[in-house]
């Protein structure tokens, strides 16, 4: 796969995809020539419409939400609220609001 970004610093290098995270533009986990590994956008690359994206879209579609997590949630939440320890928001006093001053009326 070849970096084919115009302001990329690897712009033009040969790098070897070793993993692509999934989303609407894909990373490419990318093995660079001295080793190390790093993440680019699948459209910065000659592989922006080619085998890997088809590759990146053909596994099973994962769910943005964990329904049990969810539940789990709720549940921690509503423990949380009988036993009277559920966060409630920081209110400010009327003492710490800063005071609004009054403007000297003008003649008009």
């Amino acid at each position: 796969m070849t970096i084919t970004h115009p302001h990329h610093p690897l712009h033009g290098q040969r790098c070897a995809v070793i993993f692509i995270r999934r989303g609407v533009d894909p990373d490419l986990i990318l093995r660079l020539a001295d080793g190390t590994h790093a993440a680019i956008a699948m459209s910065w690359t000659d592989s922006g419409k080619g085998e890997a994206l088809a590759a990146a879209q053909s596994g099973p579609a994962l769910p943005l939400l964990d329904l049990q997590g969810l539940r789990q949630i709720l549940h921690l939440l509503g423990q949380l609220r009988q036993e009277d320890r559920f966060p409630t928001p920081r209110r400010s006093t009327p003492h710490s609001r800063t005071a609004r001053r009054k403007l000297p009326q003008g003649k008009n």
